[in-house]
């Protein structure tokens, strides 16, 4: 596992170091058309990435410990299913982002470039995401790792060549298309090593073939709470940028998302305690329910700690790292790292909400108080960008981050507290 966090984290950070160049070359104002290609395809792609997978994975996982050939192949298949019906719900959308583009942005190409995008991840999600969870069941870290780092590689070193030899937006777009169509060749090449090996996965074509067959009622219910739980969070992510670029000018937008990223990277940091935490209070749940309430309370407050200490120092960063980093046509972007001192200080409330959701079972619920911060928090945000503009926007992520939080946190709180103490 450790390999495959190596990995991971060098795909983060090859990942951020394209970025970095990718802006220098396009500048402020292509760089922001980029960052709104990006977000819209993130948003019109969001069943793509609908979390599946990972719902399939404790199916498989079971079914290959059991040797249970029939089990593993309707898995499989299921989630091929899945993900060819969110594909086809996701491409009959994508028809509609150049309209929705010249509308809100008054730039077409924006939803057009958009469009590409979702294609290439139509492909990565698709064969290669079964790929990826078979070769992790089975143990076979290292070319997962790389199956993993490779797509990154591939996708955004493709981008950032065609950027630098002068085809802009559509040189990153173009890149991460053909990037993902490799991967896509390379992932079916590697399912036929799997096969070959062990023997309890079938032929692709099989899996094809049992599609139509597999029933959606036989796992969808576990599946879909994990996957519309795991879409809030990418969705809570995707929308600011989006949002801001209907009010303001591109090159402002770039500013924004500059500075967003910039706190969101150390922030990152907090992921793998999350992680760990999704064992420990399940754990916990089953051996001492009475210990769930003040762990809580103190990994929350370790949490707004350390995430305060991380924004401090990315804040006092930003100006020298904005300068060498982006260069000085960004500098105006380092005031908005500045404005997100209260976001990023009150991150940390939630670094044990959604594993504590989990183990007491209450995802719903969660998702719950999520759909209501957005559907108050969506208009007042766009109310807010349009009075002050890029300030509005920071203003916009500070309250929905943390009023999402402290409506969870002193929930669960008052949830837990009347559990029985001995």
């Amino acid at each position: 596992m450790a390999t495959l966090q190596v990995g991971s984290f060098a795909g983060t950070v090859f990942q951020a170091g394209v970025g970095v160049l990718i802006a220098r070359i396009l500048q402020p104002e292509l760089f922001g058309v980029y960052s709104l290609v990006f977000g819209l395809a993130g948003l019109g792609g969001l069943l793509l990435g609908a979390g599946t997978q990972e719902a399939v994975a404790t199916i498989l996982g079971s079914a290959y410990a059991k040797q249970d050939r029939q089990e593993v192949s309707e898995a499989l298949s299921f989630l091929l299913k899945i993900t060819l019906y969110a594909g086809a719900v996701t491409l009959v959308l994508v028809f509609f982002l150049p309209y929705a583009a010249s509308y809100f942005y008054g730039n077409p190409l924006i939803g057009w470039y958009a469009s590409l995008v979702i294609l290439g991840v139509f492909l990565s999600s698709s064969i290669t995401a079964v790929v990826q969870l078979s070769l992790q069941v089975v143990g076979r870290i290292k070319i997962l790792t790389l199956i993993v780092f490779g797509d990154q590689f591939l996708r955004f070193g493709s981008a950032l060549i065609l950027v630098f030899l002068g085809f802009g937006v559509l040189g990153a777009v173009g890149g991460q298309l053909i990037g993902a169509i490799i991967t896509f060749l390379a992932s079916v090449l590697v399912w036929e090593n799997i096969k070959n090996n062990h023997p309890l996965f079938p032929p692709l074509r099989k899996l094809l073939g049992q599609v139509s067959k597999i029933p959606i009622k036989k796992y969808f219910g576990f599946s879909f709470w994990v996957a519309v739980d795991r879409n809030m969070g990418n969705l809570f992510m995707v929308l600011p940028v989006v949002l801001t670029g209907i009010y303001v000018s591109a090159g402002e937008v770039s500013f924004f998302k500059l500075a967003f990223g910039f706190i969101n990277l150390a922030l990152s940091l907090l992921g793998p305690i999350s992680t760990l935490l999704n064992v420990e209070f399940t754990r916990m749940q089953v051996e001492d329910p009475k210990k769930l309430y003040y762990n809580l309370v103190k990994v929350s407050l370790y949490g707004v700690l350390f995430s305060s200490v991380l924004t401090v120092g990315m804040i006092a960063l930003s100006p020298i790292a904005f300068k060498l980093l982006y260069g000085a046509s960004f500098v105006p972007g380092v005031k908005y790292v500045f404005g997100l001192l209260f976001y990023g200080a009150l991150f940390g409330v939630g670094i044990g909400l959604g594993p504590m959701w989990r183990a007491l079972n209450a995802v719903k619920t969660s998702i719950i108080i999520n759909l209501f911060v957005l559907g108050f928090g969506i208009p007042s945000g766009l109310y807010m960008i349009r009075s002050w503009g890029l300030w509005g926007a920071v203003a916009m992520v500070t309250l929905w981050f943390t009023v999402s939080h402290l409506i969870s946190f002193f929930y669960l709180a008052r949830r837990l507290g009347r559990l029985p103490k001995s």
